[in-house]
């Protein structure tokens, strides 16, 4: 079973950061899963939340600022004063470090108010610039618009399709999509859902997992997130 770190080593570091990253690398970990989203000035940028409230110094909304008014807050300080002057993570930096390190990427992709389809031609573009393997990356993203998208702009990469719990539609964009994994809820998943799905040719990546005593219920799954990688090394 994989083990990703989730937004890094998100238990012990600010996550989405450089800090959270290279904490999951100096565990070892093979996989990390972070969240991607665009600036006001259309740069794809490491934050999970739509408001940069939460985890940094400033306030507003992250595609209301360009990525050199995001550089300027302090993304690390809100965990910890010892992250005090973590900046933003761009996609670009992310994939330098990854490409170092050999680190293999899930990328989720958060969309609010952008446009699914040009913010796929810009991870398309990137990804291309960076020379990224395919075998390297995953991505996903709750939106099945950004599914669709991904289908038809970024067919030689991994598609996991995330979901809370596995409906119709999920079933039905799976099939659609020819994805590679279902990355799901644990807490709505059992070991007989795992072994349909798996029968049907996806992986199972289950979200997000903190508890080994939780996976006691899961023995098959192929991958977990975590935000304390190292309670499953």
């Amino acid at each position: 079973m994989i083990i990703v770190g989730h937004r890094g080593v998100a238990g012990h570091y600010p996550e989405n950061t450089r800090s959270s990253i290279e904490a999951a690398i100096k565990l070892g970990l093979e996989w990390v899963e972070v969240d991607i989203q665009p600036t006001k000035d259309n740069h794809l940028v490491i934050c999970h939340d739509h408001t940069i409230n939460r985890c940094s110094d400033g306030v507003g909304r992250l595609d209301s600022l360009t990525l050199e008014q995001l550089k300027q807050y302090d993304f690390g300080q809100w965990f910890d004063k010892r992250f005090s002057h973590e900046s933003i993570l761009s996609l670009s930096e992310l994939l330098q470090m990854s490409a170092e390190h050999n680190l293999k990427l899930n990328l989720e992709i958060k969309i609010d108010r952008h446009d699914p389809q040009f913010v796929c031609q810009r991870l398309k573009q990137q990804l291309k610039e960076a020379k990224v393997d395919p075998h390297q990356i995953v991505i996903s993203s709750f939106s099945h618009q950004i599914i669709h998208q991904l289908y038809q702009q970024l067919p030689q990469y991994k598609i996991g399709v995330l979901c809370n719990r596995l409906d119709s539609k999920t079933k039905q964009l799976l099939k659609q999509v020819g994805a590679f994994s279902c990355n799901i809820n644990y807490r709505w998943a059992n070991k007989r859902l795992v072994e349909h799905l798996k029968a049907q040719g996806y992986q199972v990546w289950s979200y997000t997992v903190n508890n080994p005593g939780s996976l006691k219920h899961l023995p098959n799954l192929d991958a977990i997130f975590s935000d304390y990688p190292e309670r499953f090394l």
